[in-house]
């Protein structure tokens, strides 16, 4: 199967468009030389090829030319785009299909093309994508799966673009970006596959592609970054932020210099609105992000995304297909713990900013109208409740403070989740297969055997169940301790998605604190400063009320009391004690 990624997106609306582009055209490319044949026991390549389509000087498209040998018993069932992330039906974005060499069939699955030719024949198949935006993605479309093709640039994930004879993911690759007119840039991780690492079909599948006029790209050894549009940062130092996350991570690994590419995409900013997130790939990862964000909102964004080149991929991968949420307690949760762990070790956390990052996600877990759902909802419905695909991220943290502490009393000290992480890896990397199903699995046995105690009941009680994680006062050591506290759920007061669809306030409670405040229904909200999900932060409205002007203060709590775990950093401490303080949480 094609590798998975993950994914980790901060929103603060979700909404996909799905408008498609009409039909296009094709060209009449000139004709190349077929493949020739190769012995049985070696594969020869699949070679992809992407060109621009444009109309009027305006980008419309991109072609997609796909040259392969048939399969031997002169049946390919040709897998086309599907799904990805959020986004369905991505065929139906496919215009002018052709294929050369043999007869196209119907399958009961929309996404297959059975190819009916002579066996191993050579093929040559063509089409166009179009974009699933009919405008530039604003702050409020969350992270688009779907492919953007815009006027002048587009941004489009593999999974999103690419067919592929199925069951053959394993054979060899080669890629080339052609056609394009001077000035009209391009990057993407496919151009590794010209490198010294041979490329098999998954990693064009698992790939990203971005171009137009406006790209610009930094590189530093085999580290490139490529950013399209204008934001409140320079690139410069996004550059400088990716550089050092990526330094930080691998030097926790131990790895060496080796290709990567980061990729950062805008979206129009929208007042009241910021949204970023991104998508991990093999040997890149993907980013889209509001031009109001700021550079401090991204090294999280950041962090999180480039740890997933090893979580879960290097330590056993992750499960595919109904099961994929399974495990994400461990691939996405886990991720969540490293992290806040190596932004602290590398200095671009204080440990202020570490103590935050881990308040704000207590409180999201404490206040989550899910937390205590089971995994198997988890599984159910990782794709379709943005709250429920929050969970895993904030379980697996917990999880590993507890274990870790658990293991450092086990072994006196001697090892630590550190431990744990690069035994999985380096048994992973030993097996001359696939070593297990996810990632998830490959921890609890490989935990055992580096001396830390069975936690099977703890998976069947926290994920299985989903009974709520309390951590230990002292689960993080004498620096920082973790108290009970109890807050006021969150509550806006009025109802967004009414009011979003009327343009103005709709579905207000009365007696809520906001209409306590003087808000009412029918007043237009022009700006809004508080913190959505935090009932401790004010909330302070500008509004239009009749032909008048307003402001509006108020805090957003509700009337229930939710229990909750805050951590808090140790008074007093010295410059030496902090320094020391950094070395503890962060494991240096």
């Amino acid at each position: 199967m094609p590798r998975r990624s993950l994914a980790l997106a901060l929103l603060s609306h979700l909404a996909l468009a799905l408008a498609c582009s009409a039909p296009r055209p094709a060209p009449n490319p000139a004709p190349e030389p077929q493949p020739a044949a190769a012995p049985a026991s070696k594969p020869e390549p699949v070679a992809y090829a992407l060109s621009p389509v444009f109309e009027k000087d305006a980008l419309v498209a991109l072609q997609v030319e796909v040259r392969l040998r048939g399969d031997a018993d002169g049946l390919t069932r040709l897998k086309l785009p599907d799904h990805w992330g959020t986004a369905r039906e991505l065929w139906t974005l496919l215009r002018d299909f052709t294929v050369e060499g043999a007869t196209v069939g119907a399958d009961d699955d929309p996404s297959i093309r059975p190819l009916t030719a002579a066996p191993n024949a050579p093929l040559v198949v063509r089409y166009r994508v179009v974009s699933g935006f009919d405008r530039d993605p604003t702050a409020l479309d969350g992270q688009p799966f779907l492919p953007i093709i815009r006027p002048t640039w587009f941004d489009v994930f593999g999974e999103a673009l690419f067919a592929y004879p199925e069951g053959r993911e394993d054979d060899p690759a080669t890629f080339v970006w052609r056609d394009a007119p001077a000035g009209f840039q391009f990057a993407s991780d496919l151009e590794h596959l010209a490198g010294a690492r041979p490329g098999v079909v998954g990693d064009v599948i698992e790939s990203v592609v971005i171009g137009g006029p406006g790209l610009r790209t930094r590189a530093n050894g085999q580290v490139r970054v490529a950013i399209l549009g204008d934001y409140d940062f320079t690139h410069d130092a996004f550059f400088d932020l990716s550089l050092a996350v990526i330094a930080s991570q691998r030097e926790f690994w131990g790895d060496k210099d080796a290709p990567f590419l980061i990729t950062l995409a805008p979206q129009e900013r929208v007042e009241g609105s910021m949204t970023y997130g991104g998508t991990g790939r093999s040997d890149a990862f993907t980013l889209t992000v509001a031009e109001n964000a700021t550079i401090a909102d991204l090294r999280h964004l950041l962090a999180h995304e480039y740890f997933h080149t090893w979580n879960a991929r290097q330590l056993g991968g992750q499960a595919d297909g109904t099961a994929e949420g399974a495990g994400k307690w461990f691939a996405e949760g886990f991720t969540e713990f490293y992290t806040w762990r190596l932004l602290l070790r590398a200095g671009i956390y204080s440990l202020e900013d570490f103590v935050t990052a881990w308040n704000e996600a207590l409180v999201e877990y404490w206040t989550s109208p899910v937390r205590d759902e089971p995994n198997a909802r988890i599984v159910a419905d990782y794709w379709n409740d943005h709250k429920v695909s929050r969970l895993p991220y904030r379980r697996g943290p917990l999880l590993a403070a507890i274990w870790e502490q658990r293991l450092r009393q086990a072994t006196a000290g001697a090892r630590d989740l550190d431990d744990v992480l690069k035994a999985m890896r380096a048994k992973v990397q030993a097996s001359p297969v696939k070593f297990a199903p996810d990632a998830a699995s490959v921890f609890p046995p490989v935990y055992r055997e580096l001396g830390g105690p069975d936690i099977a009941a703890d998976l069947e009680r926290f994920v299985g169940q989903g009974t709520a994680i309390r951590m230990p006062a002292d689960v993080f050591g004498p620096c920082v301790r973790v108290v009970d506290s109890v807050r006021r759920d969150f509550e806006r007061g009025w109802d967004v998605d009414a009011t979003a669809a009327a343009g103005r306030v709709a579905g207000l409670r009365k007696g809520s604190a906001a209409w306590r405040a003087g808000l009412r229904d029918g007043m237009t909200i022009l700006e809004r400063d508080g913190k959505p999900g935090d009932s401790t932060v004010p909330y302070v409205l500008r509004v239009r009320d009749g032909k008048r002007e307003r402001v509006i203060r108020f805090k957003p709590e509700g009337d229930k009391e939710i229990p909750l775990q805050q951590l808090e950093l140790a008074p007093g401490l010295t410059p030496e004690r902090r320094a020391a303080c950094v070395r503890e949480l962060s494991g240096a």
